[in-house]
Parts: C-alpha cells; sequence; structure tokens
C-alpha cells in the first residue's frame, strides 16, 4: 500500500511491508533525495542506526584509489564542532557501539546503542558524516594508519589473494581496485581532492538511513528532519551507468610469496544484483563448497585431509558478479586439490546436481537467512545495503519463496554457464614446487 502525505513542506511516500514479525519495515523518502527504512520492534531495548552512502573502491580511479576508505577513517577524526576524542567520549556514554566500514560499492556508518539516546545519537552521527574537519595533520596521520592496515592485508594471505583474484578477473573494470586502496595511491592523494570528492560523493542527499530496534518510524523522521533543517536542499544526481566488465578468458596468475602454504582461487565472473540467477547460483555455491556436508569439504578436507580451508561463495554487484572457489593448503597438495576440484565441475556438467543436495542447500541457506535477521545489526545492515542498491527491500517470505522456486535444472544451467573450465581463472598466492602446480 502506497500513501503520500505533507508533513511541514516535506513530501514523503511510505511503504509498509508486514509479511512477519521481523519483516515489519516502512520506508519515506523525504524529498531532498534521503531514504529511510526502518523496522520497529518493541521487545528490544536497543537500536541499530546506519547511514549508507553509495561511494566505495568503484567510484575511484588508480590515481585516487583507497579515498573512500581514508574519508571513512576521517569523519571518525574529528568535526567543526568535536574533536575526535569528543566523539569517541559521547559514543561511550552513550554505552554505544559505533563503528564504520568501505566495501566496493558503499560506505556505512553505524552505531548500537539504548533506545533511550536517539536523539543524542542520531545528531553524532549526522554530524560525524556532513562536517568533518578535515585537518591536515588527521590527513597525514590516517594515512599512515591505513598503510599499517594495508601491510596486515599483505601478511594474511588468505586476505592478499582476493585483492589479486579481483584484480585478474575483473582487470580494466572499476571493481578491480582494492578497498584500502595501495602505498602510491593514498601517497599522492591531497587534501583538495578528498574535500571535492567527499562533496560530490558524500552528499547527505544520496544517503539511506536505516534502524531496526525499538524505534518508531515516524520518531526516527522527526529526528531526521530535525538535523537536515540547515542543509542544502540539493537533490543527489546519480550518474552510475553500469560498466561491463571484459571478457578476459582464462586468466592465470601465480604470486610468490613466503608463506608456508598455498592459496589459490579459481573462478569467475558471475551474475549482478539485480539477476534471479543470484537464487541458483548461490545454492550452487552452497552445495558445492559452502556447508560443511559440501562435495568439496567433505572430499577434500573430511575424505582426504587435503586442506584445512575450502570453500566455494559468490558475491554479486550493481553490473556484475563473481565466483570463487579458494583453498588453502600445504604446496604438494595444491595440485591435487585443483584436480579434484575440476573434476568435480565435470562431474556436475555430466550428472547434474542431486535433488537431494539441493534440498540439503536450501534448507541450509534459507537457515543463515533467518538466522542472520535476529541479531539486530543485521538487520539494519540488510534493509539498508537493499534500499542502497535494489531500490526496494523483499521481505524474509519473498526471499524463502524464490530460492523454494529454484530447480535443479537451474543450477545445471548456472554450472554450464558460469562454471566452464576453460573461462575459469586461477590465482596462487605462495611458494610452488618448482614454480607450477604437481
Amino acid at each position: 500500500m502506497i500513501s503520500e502525505f505533507f508533513i511541514s513542506e516535506v513530501n514523503e511516500k511510505i511503504v509498509s511491508s508486514s509479511s512477519i514479525k521481523f519483516d515489519q519495515y516502512k520506508i519515506t523518502e523525504l524529498n531532498n533525495g534521503i531514504k529511510v527504512i526502518s523496522e520497529y520492534i518493541p521487545h528490544f531495548r536497543s537500536i541499530s542506526l546506519g547511514f549508507w552512502v553509495p561511494a566505495g573502491s568503484r567510484n575511484e580511479n588508480r590515481n585516487i584509489n583507497g579515498i573512500s576508505h581514508l574519508i571513512e577513517h576521517l569523519i571518525f577524526k574529528g568535526t567543526k564542532k568535536r574533536s575526535y576524542k569528543d566523539i569517541a567520549i559521547e559514543f561511550d556514554s552513550m554505552g554505544a557501539e559505533f563503528n564504520a566500514f568501505t566495501d566496493k560499492e558503499n560506505c556505512c556508518v553505524y552505531a548500537d546503542f539504548i533506545d533511550t539516546h536517539l536523539d543524542s545519537c542520531t545528531e553524532l552521527l549526522f554530524d560525524i558524516l556532513t562536517n568533518p574537519s578535515f585537518l591536515t595533520e588527521h590527513i597525514k596521520t590516517e594515512k599512515k594508519v591505513i598503510i599499517e592496515e594495508i601491510k596486515m592485508v599483505e601478511d594474511n594471505p588468505s586476505d592478499n589473494i582476493m585483492n589479486y583474484f579481483y584484480e585478474a578477473v575483473l582487470d580494466g573494470h572499476p571493481l578491480s581496485l582494492p578497498i584500502l586502496g595501495t602505498n602510491n595511491s593514498l601517497k599522492n592523494i591531497k587534501k583538495s581532492t578528498i574535500l571535492d570528492y567527499f562533496k560530490e560523493k558524500f552528499g547527505i542527499s544520496g544517503a539511506v538511513i536505516s534502524a531496526a530496534g525499538n524505534i518508531k518510524h515516524k520518531d526516527l523522521i522527526d529526528k531526521i528532519r530535525k538535523n537536515i533543517g540547515g542543509m542544502e536542499n540539493r537533490k543527489y544526481i546519480n550518474n552510475f551507468t553500469g560498466q561491463e566488465p571484459h571478457d578476459n578468458g582464462s586468466v592465470k596468475k601465480i604470486h610468490s610469496s613466503k608463506t608456508s602454504s598455498v592459496h589459490m582461487c579459481f573462478g569467475g565472473l558471475g551474475c549482478r544484483r539485480d539477476s534471479e540467477e543470484k537464487y541458483p547460483i548461490s545454492l550452487f555455491t552452497n552445495l558445492f563448497g559452502g556447508s560443511m556436508s559440501s562435495r568439496l569439504f567433505q572430499k577434500i578436507r573430511e575424505e582426504e585431509g587435503l586442506a584445512y580451508s575450502i570453500f566455494s561463495s559468490n558475491a554479486q554487484y550493481l553490473d556484475t558478479g563473481i565466483t570463487i572457489i579458494y583453498s588453502a593448503s600445504s604446496p604438494k597438495n595444491a595440485g591435487r586439490i585443483l584436480k579434484m576440484i575440476k573434476d568435480e565441475i565435470v562431474d556436475v556438467n555430466k550428472h547434474g546436481v542431486k535433488e537431494v543436495e539441493l534440498e540439503r542447500a536450501k534448507e541450509n541457506l534459507k537457515g543463515n537467512i533467518v538466522l542472520d535477521v535476529e541479531d539486530i545489526s543485521s538487520r539494519m545492515f540488510r534493509l539498508g545495503k537493499g534500499l542502497l542498491f535494489d531500490k526496494k527491500v523483499l521481505t524474509i517470505n519473498q526471499i524463502l519463496k524464490k530460492i523454494d522456486k529454484v530447480k535443479q535444472n537451474d543450477l545445471n544451467d548456472i554450472v554450464d554457464k558460469y562454471f566452464k573450465l576453460d573461462k575459469m581463472s586461477l590465482v596462487v598466492l605462495g611458494k610452488l614446487n618448482k614454480g607450477r602446480l604437481l
């Protein structure tokens, strides 16, 4: 049901959904472009509140790579009326847990707090996101902090190989850039560039504000209107057009590392966020290597003991997606693991998936989804990210029904389309015997 009404010269659209008890959310779009979504859970005493901005590493180029993540750090370093110590003290005084993260396509600033602090926490989050001081000394400090963060990733091969894999599969596409940036790109980002990028990409009018917990939608709208009263009433212009990734074919890259284990990523392109293929592809990666009963986990770890870590997964973005089969093992086992992965893909292509494993994957995936929304922050994340990218939010029941509708043939089609061995790429990090997979 959609209705329109006026509140103090602000034109708002209200959309309600009440399919099940943990899916009772409301959506309001203010006339300056801010979208607000909230889920009222009266039996909670806490609130999770997040500000979602459509700025991530995909909005960058190699010269300014890492600027979105740098800004995420800087907004906590002080505002025009608060020092970074003031910010920390205020959050702690509310007993709030606060944080932020930057992803490929968005940045999120959020806090979890007791419901009595809604007014104070909303004002504080607005101040952080709209009035950062961007002092020169703080920029220098946070660049050094992030360079240390990059070193930590480089010392963690299971994280580092993902950057190499995205670079190989999506070479030439904005999604190939690492979220943290590089040492060189960070050092060369000027303060003026930060100010221009923040003004263009972090405008509050393009944000989604999501909340879950003991919070009534009208109360949240009132708090937001109170904080945007003096701001420029300018509509956010979304100039995103998407970019089809180049077909780079089958890419093979080996990166030397001092680690005693060999880390492998095998996969390629997947489907985009708005594709109905995301349900069968998620089910396939689940039954193939996404759970303890999956084919790869059972055969490679449980039966053969060749690797401690082995899994398959997928991710969807606005204009493309990616599929990943990952393993970490001793160098002597790497070749055998890769052969077993390929043999299993051949078997699926030849014989298809079994009905029993599809049904098991359905229940496993549905269980993960339902259990995830039992956590208040996860609810806020689901609502915020869904509204930011999909322009709507499916109820949990709607998602579960879409999963239930997937048939064996759907998975077989997915394997035939996205898991062709001659088109899959391999990225290896570690020391291989005689420099090759044996």
